[in-house]
Order: C-alpha cells, then structure tokens, then sequence
C-alpha cells in the first residue's frame, strides 16, 4: 500500500471511531435528560405528598385522645345533665369537629364486613346471629386522612359456630361386663 492509501484508511477509521463515540456520548445526553426530568418530576410528586399529608402524625396522635374521651363517655353512668359530662362531651365534640375539619374523618365498622385493608381483627366470636365476617364489637374505630388509611380499627369478628358433633351417648342397658 502506498502511503496515501494509509493515511486516507486511518483517517477514515479514526472518522468512524469518532463518529461511533459522538453517537454514544448523545445517547448518554439524551438518558441523562430524561434522568434529571423523572427525577425532577419525582421531587414535585413527593413535596406534593408531603405537604399534602403534613398533619398527618398529629392527627395519628389526637386520635388516642379522642379514643380516651369516648371510653371516659362510654364509662360515664351518672345524671346527662352534669356539667361535668356535658364538659367532657364538649370537649370530645370539639376534637372531633376539629378533625373533620382537617379531612380526618371516622368510621364506625360495627355491621359491616371485615376488611382486612381497614380493619385489624382481634378476635373472632362464633355467632349464628350474624353472618360470618361481619364486625360485631370494636375497640377502636378506623380513621382516614384525606383518601389515605390514618389508623386501622380493631374489631371483633363474628365467624360460623362449629358445628358440635353429638355426643355419644351410651345405654347402660347394652353394656357387658369384661
């Protein structure tokens, strides 16, 4: 090979050599924006989040008072007319227009079926006066934020009574002594 002939087949794989390598540093530019977008999109949805459910610890921290509030009521056996129940009544009704106010809103499971995304079972009760699955005493209502579960409730939940085997009942007459 003449020494044109080298040079013009150097200097067309150093052109393809370069060409290969501004192909894949644009593909690298290309990911690298579309990294800094979805990450970029990525912190507006958490600060969205955030600030969205911002109250939420406190409102998860009220409602342990306002539990203690409904169990001192439930307790609560002397004259509707005392100043102190009606207080405590008060009081309670405040807390509670306070949380709905904040889109923290209760729910009674009392009735309904069991639903193991709302509701942590405590006990299951035999019963054939309710369907099984169906919420039949609860220790602590469920609570939500906005669309978002705040606090399980905790029920009790009937189930189906087993069904007892008759007993076998031995005569006494048909027994034969060994």
């Amino acid at each position: 090979m003449e020494q044109g002939e080298i040079e013009q087949c150097s200097e067309e794989s150093l052109l393809a050599q370069l060409k290969l390598e501004s192909e894949s540093n644009y593909d690298k530019y290309i990911r690298a924006v579309a990294e800094l977008e979805n990450t970029k999109k990525r912190a507006i949805k958490e600060r969205s989040e955030i600030i969205k459910y911002a109250g939420e610890s406190l409102a998860r921290d009220l409602l342990d008072i306002v539990d203690n509030f409904e169990r001192a009521m439930q307790q609560y056996s002397g004259d509707e007319n005392d100043p102190f129940a009606q207080g405590i009544r008060m009081i309670l009704g405040g807390l509670q227009q306070t949380l709905e106010r904040h889109s923290v809103k209760g729910e009674s499971a009392v009735g309904k079926l069991f639903d193991p995304q709302r509701h942590e079972a405590l006990a299951s009760v035999p019963t054939s006066d309710k369907p099984a699955g169906t919420v039949i005493e609860e220790f602590r209502k469920t609570y939500f934020f906005k669309d978002k579960l705040l606090r399980a409730g905790q029920v009790v939940v009937a189930v189906q009574p087993a069904e007892s085997a008759p007993a076998e009942s031995v005569d006494p007459s048909t027994e034969t002594e060994g």
